[in-house]
């Protein structure tokens, strides 16, 4: 077995996410030094973005859909960090407590939300007569 095969039995992540989340950490350590995590927030956010953007493109494409998978399980991972570089960076320009704990509550309860209303509805059961 490859050593890769082993770190994703054990951690659940292949290896190109685990190393994802360390230039993320990185970055946002390296932001917090430099006094420049608004800009390394923002500059998070917009690659997320981009990505959830080519995801949602390649997924409709037939030939490219491994790649469209791919891209969906990093944007699955990155939600809530990215929910989170935003409210920060919300938390920046707007001073309402109430309103940023509105859309905190909101970015993190949405998905939730949405798969629940766009699942399929159960199709019906007719009883048998006999």
């Amino acid at each position: 077995m490859k050593w890769s095969n082993r770190v994703q039995i054990i951690t659940g992540q292949t290896c190109v996410h685990i190393a994802m989340h360390a230039l993320v950490i990185a970055a946002l350590v390296w932001g917090w030094k430099h006094k420049a995590l608004i800009e390394v927030c923002s500059t998070l956010v917009a690659a997320y973005a981009v990505v959830f953007i080519a995801m949602l493109v390649l997924q409709r494409s037939v030939r490219l859909r491994s790649i469209g998978d791919y891209l969906e399980e990093a944007t699955t991972t990155y939600y809530f960090g990215a929910a989170m570089m935003t409210l920060f960076i919300v938390s920046r320009y707007v001073h309402n407590a109430l309103l940023i704990g509105t859309l905190g509550v909101v970015m993190l309860v949405g998905p939730a939300l949405v798969s629940l209303l766009v699942k399929e509805p159960a199709g019906r059961i007719e009883k048998k007569r006999s």
